[in-house]
């Protein structure tokens, strides 16, 4: 992706995190607007349009990722992220599961399938899963994110940080990463290495609530003598 749609991707994450579909949708189609031939950003575009309810556009994104050479796995990916954003996640991870058995290779779907196991509580299983993914892509962002975040979970901080330094280390803007390393900084009471992370964070996400707290507290650690 170009630069300026990833920060249209990143927005649209944000957004539906927030529970803020409009927005969301808005955002994407700004991402795909600037890099139409990233088949993530279509991905996550089908995600957005079924959550909105918006069935045959969804269908016709999905057409349009089919002609751009997606396979099945993309399809069941496709499903997995769906059935996560509406809470279903025992549906979730039997799509997942269906994909990690098509494409063993893929980092992404174990990364996926450990931050769906890991919100049903299947500990074990999802730090396998994220180790399984960082096996497969040592230095990727969505692996080391995985890993961090379940290690983080754990209260493995020392590990969980490694793995999330690793996670912005190859993709900078990646916030959700970027927040996660922050807050285990400033555990460790590095706390001018913190302030970096919140205020990139703050930067891109300025009405965010915990982007917003996490400034102020690191901010005030550092005006303390």
């Amino acid at each position: 992706m170009s630069s300026s749609s990833i920060d249209f991707y990143n927005d649209a994450i944000s957004a539906v995190q927030a529970g803020k579909l409009p927005e969301a949708l808005t955002a994407i189609e700004s991402s795909l607007t600037e890099d139409p031939g990233d088949a993530q950003t279509w991905q996550f575009y089908v995600v957005v349009l079924d959550a909105l309810g918006r069935n045959q556009d969804a269908a016709k994104a999905v057409a349009k990722l089919k002609e751009m050479g997606m396979d099945e796995a993309d399809n069941l990916l496709i499903k997995a992220a769906s059935a996560a954003g509406s809470g279903d996640l025992k549906s979730a991870i039997s799509h997942y599961e269906a994909a990690v058995i098509l494409a063993p290779e893929r980092a992404e779907i174990q990364a996926g399938l450990a931050l769906a196991l890991m919100r049903c509580d299947y500990t074990a299983d999802a730090l396998s899963a994220a180790r399984k993914a960082v096996a497969i892509d040592p230095e990727g962002a969505n692996s080391n994110y995985a890993l961090g975040h379940i290690l983080r979970r754990t209260e493995k901080n020392e590990a969980a940080l490694e793995a999330l330094t690793k996670a912005v280390s190859a993709d900078p803007d990646f916030l959700v990463a970027l927040y996660e390393q922050g807050m285990l900084l400033t555990e460790a009471g590095r706390n001018e290495e913190a302030l970096s992370n919140f205020e990139k964070f703050h930067q891109a996400q300025p009405e965010d609530p915990s982007a917003i707290q996490a400034l102020a507290a690191v901010r005030q650690r550092l005006a303390k003598p």
